[in-house]
């Protein structure tokens, strides 16, 4: 929670869309953008939903919105901790927490307002749930998993089947009870899911169109293409890329090659991967244990669930093809400690072994490898923690290899193999904390390579990065002139102004305090309004004005119904320059 305040709106089309359902009920129920409900944000509302009631009661700021985030961060490390100390021991549980704690994409995430804090937070506690259901043999736990797995799909849609996998091969492997029955259990966690979920999917879907908000990021008004298409497939084919971004601008997103070696891209690396040859080796030591059937049966299980949830997750995370943001890494990062927090433990604790000290030492050395390369592409603001991690790597691989020493000496070796694996990521974290973070393309730590996608001067961009690009990204600055303009404007008016994009609405939205409507949604790809829509809407009087800045890539193309309401808008009004923004008053 330390200096929250420094991320300002973050992503503004969050907050935003938080203002809003602070604002009218209407929009709170749907994830409306806007408190005239106009269209909505790319995501169904649960995440919304807390930041809108934090608002209500504290009123509208950066706290208020990114504090729910910060709590669900601090809860996800006490669940994680409490699932793997019941199941190993308190050391092991304490462990993972503090991989997940400090592991830099986790410490981004759970500062930021997208919904990826609220996931994890679901995620993690479905699991919890599953492994207490095959422990004490209770139905109604599997049920509370189902249930948790509803909410995260009604906070991020399809991402959450990332877990089902895991929950599913855990439950049939360890349950105690007939092959039949788990099945059926299994069958009623997933009602429960349906349940949780599917009442307001199915009240938005059979809703009047005319009654309600355009369903962001679809085509068709409808919440199922959005559920299976921009937020399902088109994550893993890249068709979300292709409505979205083009020239120079979709280039800037397609740079992450399919494939594992993904992960150890400038990009990815410096996220998660500070861990990454502990939670392999995790998995190692978990196909050892249930060949060998070796350790108590929950500590299986709980082995079983982590290993597999992180092979689904990363493996997922590795292929799939489009927009893909290192923020995403998010999902793997639960199960990613668990194994990493197991494996480091259970190799300290046999280093009497010649066998589990190369082991050790190869790990190491990999964890070495990784670091040093993430610090070594940061050496602008660390130019010197590569020589240190170097040297703490190596001798902490050195005593790795080496026989161990007396007991009474024993902390002194584990302390330097504790200091090298996790100084990295600590730093990382530190920086994050210490470091402001805005716009759509959150990454954690400090620039990579001299880049940094998030920052609020936006002088980190790659070189040559289009003014189109950051318009999606970012969201134009408001004109403090345009400001005023607005915030003088008639409280009758449905939207004080309209703009094209969701960010820069969003930015002009949280600044002004008054409704904005975004033409297009987050993109200005979205089909609403239409021009006739539009047309209708200004001869209404419902909009007062349109302001015109950097526009999204697809609308400079001149294609979309956004693109046609500019060229409507630029040759039935007379423009007004204002701080180097055309500005088109709509009404009288």
């Amino acid at each position: 929670m330390w200096g929250l305040d420094r991320n300002v709106w973050a992503n503004s089309y969050y907050s935003a869309a938080a203002m809003a359902g602070s604002e009218d009920w209407t929009a709170f129920f749907y994830g409306s953008s806007d408190p005239g409900n106009a269209i909505t944000v790319d995501k169904p509302p649960l995440s919304l939903w807390v930041m809108s009631l934090s608002v209500r009661i504290f009123g509208l700021s950066s706290w208020s919105i990114l504090l729910p985030q910060a709590l669900m961060g601090v809860l996800s490390v006490y669940l994680l901790y409490r699932m793997v100390a019941k199941r190993t021991d308190p050391a092991t549980g304490l462990l993972a927490g503090l991989f997940f704690a400090v592991t830099p994409v986790a410490t981004v995430m759970f500062r930021y307002n997208n919904p990826d804090a609220l996931l994890t937070l679901l995620m993690v506690g479905a699991a919890y749930a599953t492994l207490e259901a095959i422990d004490r043999g209770k139905l109604r736990w599997l049920l509370l998993a189902g249930a948790l797995v509803g909410a995260g799909f009604l906070t991020k849609q399809l991402q959450v089947a990332l877990i089902l996998p895991a929950i599913a091969l855990a439950y049939v492997l360890f349950a105690r009870f007939p092959v039949y029955v788990r099945v059926l259990h299994l069958g009623a966690g997933l009602l429960a899911a349906i349940v949780t979920s599917g009442w307001w999917f199915m009240i938005a879907q059979t809703a009047d169109p005319a009654r309600r908000p355009f369903v962001g990021g679809s085509r068709s008004n409808s919440i199922w293409e959005l559920t299976l298409g921009y937020n399902g497939l088109d994550r893993l084919t890249g068709e979300d890329a292709s409505h979205t971004l083009s020239g120079p601008a979709a280039g800037l997103n397609t740079k992450l090659d399919p494939g594992i070696t993904r992960f150890l891209q400038p990009q990815f690396s410096a996220q998660f991967g500070w861990f990454l040859p502990l939670a392999i080796a995790g998995v190692g030591i978990t196909i050892l244990f249930l060949i060998r059937r070796h350790g108590r049966p929950e500590q299986r299980s709980f082995l079983g669930l982590s290993a597999a949830w992180f092979v689904c997750s990363a493996t997922v995370l590795a292929m799939m093809t489009g927009i893909v943001h290192p923020y995403y890494a998010i999902s793997t990062v639960p199960a990613l400690s668990c194994l990493a927090a197991f494996a480091a433990t259970y190799l300290l604790r046999h280093l009497a072994s010649g066998l589990v000290r190369l082991v050790s030492g190869l790990v190491l050395a990999l964890c070495l490898i990784l670091g040093y390369v993430s610090a070594s592409r940061s050496i602008s603001e660390f130019p010197w923690l590569p020589l240190i991690l170097l040297v703490a790597g190596a001798l902490a691989i050195a005593v790795a290899l080496l026989p161990p020493v007396k007991k009474q000496l024993r902390a002194i070796p584990l302390s330097l193999i504790g200091v090298s694996i996790l100084l990295g990521p600590t730093i990382w974290s530190v920086n994050t904390v210490l470091s402001p973070h805005v716009g759509a393309g959150v990454v954690a730590g400090p620039s990579t390579l001299g880049i940094r996608s998030d920052h609020p001067d936006r002088t980190q961009l790659p070189p040559g990065t289009p003014l189109t690009f950051t318009a999606v990204m970012f969201g134009d600055v408001p004109s403090p002139g345009v400001l005023g303009r607005i915030k003088s404007s008639s409280p009758s008016l449905k939207w004080a102004v309209a703009v094209v994009g969701s960010e820069t609405a969003a930015n002009y939205q949280l600044d002004s305090s008054k409704a904005v409507l975004a033409v297009g949604g987050f993109d200005g790809t979205d089909p609403f309004p239409t021009l006739e829509q539009f047309q209708t809407m200004v001869r209404q009087g419902n909009v007062g004005s349109f302001v015109i800045q950097n526009l999204p890539p697809l609308t400079v193309q001149g294609r979309g119904e956004s693109a046609r309401i500019v060229r409507w808008v630029e040759s039935s009004f007379q423009p007004e320059m204002i701080d180097g923004a055309s500005f088109y008053r709509l009404t009288q």
